[in-house]
């Protein structure tokens, strides 16, 4: 969901075909296609439906006449629902915790976008429920709309107050409530246990992250975006529809994890994969020195000790293959030794950690 930003910038891309007409982010206005009015006893005219600048709609509450309400309509262009994409979901949040009295209706016409009388109310929260715990925090919230597939409608947000609450509005769109849960995604970026990530210093120290949806199975419509400096301590960083992100914040010469989960209406991905990857050292530091004669290594080819021989202290060593996949990590050098036997035969390259610089070398398995 767009509204959860934390260390995330997103990169979203959406196609629309000429007929469709949700999803609905509202990022820049309300559409022209969608209609704004007020209810039949004139109440609600001060405040209505409008866009606001951070991407997302609200209508405001207002004082109406004792004894009446103010009513505040937003309706939808006409929309085909189909056994696909009859589950109606949105992001919702309102400004206090405290229940004014707000209700918050969906209507459905089948005949009618400004018709008041020919819509049923499908469903109806107080303010409680569109709060849901945290004012001005969007959450997301659905509405079955099964009885309607096989039709084309026009789906009403009605907001009814009088001196209560708001109503925001965000990422409306309809889903396959029939759907199985996606398989897990699929070709990472960076790949799995890549080391020398670029990180880009003029975008907040940003890593760019990508993936693919699984080529089987139902598809999912969002995408949780895990990250962490542990398999067992990953961090929910936020929900989003794209398959790309840019995460900011990140570290120098530092290994992290991470994990997207695919999502829809029939649940969550299982048994996603968690990836890592190390990023690359600082480039501000200088290394000439460092990386000069600071290190050698013998035997070299080597077939199951490998000594390390220099006069720093070693914080950790690495070896990767060269596709730049790590198959041994040592956080614990004794002697400035490593056992590198179960390695298959082949060329390596080894990654020697110490005062916060690496130099890495190149050895042979025997």
């Amino acid at each position: 969901m767009k509204k959860i930003t934390l260390l995330i910038t997103l990169f979203l891309a959406f196609s629309y075909s000429a007929q469709a007409q949700l999803p609905e982010t509202f990022d820049t206005e309300i559409p022209a296609t969608w209609a704004v009015f007020s209810g039949l006893n004139g109440e609600g005219t001060g405040y209505t439906w409008e866009h606001n600048a951070n991407g997302y709609i609200l209508c405001q509450w207002e004082a109406a006449t004792l004894g009446t309400t103010a009513e505040d309509w937003l309706v939808s262009p006409l929309t085909p629902i189909t056994t696909a994409t009859s589950l109606l979901t949105f992001d919702q949040t309102d400004y206090f915790a405290t229940d004014y009295g707000s209700s918050y209706t969906v209507r459905i016409s089948t005949t009618s976008q400004t018709d008041i009388t020919s819509f049923t109310t499908v469903d109806t929260q107080a303010e409680p429920s569109v709060t849901n715990g945290t004012a001005l925090q969007f959450s997301g919230y659905s509405v079955d709309l099964s009885a309607y597939e096989g039709m084309s409608v026009y789906i009403a947000f009605v907001l009814e107050q009088n001196d209560g609450d708001a109503w925001f509005l965000d990422n409306i769109d309809l889903e396959n409530q029939n759907a199985t849960a996606p398989n897990p995604a699929i070709t990472p970026t960076p790949l799995d246990t890549a080391i020398d990530v670029v990180i880009d210093a003029t975008n907040t120290n940003a890593v760019a992250f990508a993936w693919a949806a699984a080529a089987t199975g139902d598809p999912a419509t969002s995408y949780d975006v895990y990250l962490g400096d542990s398999p067992t301590t990953l961090n929910l960083l936020g929900n989003l529809g794209a398959t790309s992100v840019n995460i900011t914040g990140m570290t120098y010469n530092t290994l992290y994890y991470w994990q997207i989960v695919a999502k829809n209406a029939g649940g969550d991905a299982v048994n996603s994969d968690i990836w890592s990857f190390t990023t690359e050292m600082d480039p501000s530091l200088s290394v000439a020195e460092f990386e000069n004669s600071t290190f050698s290594v013998f035997p070299n080819p080597v077939k199951d000790q490998l000594h390390i021989k220099t006069e720093k202290t070693i914080d950790s060593i690495e070896v990767y293959n060269q596709l730049g996949q790590r198959v041994l990590m040592f956080n614990s050098i004794l002697n400035n030794s490593v056992n590198v036997s179960s390695l298959n035969s082949g060329v390596y390259l080894i990654s020697i950690s110490s005062e916060n610089k690496k130099q890495t070398l190149k050895i042979i398995k025997k």
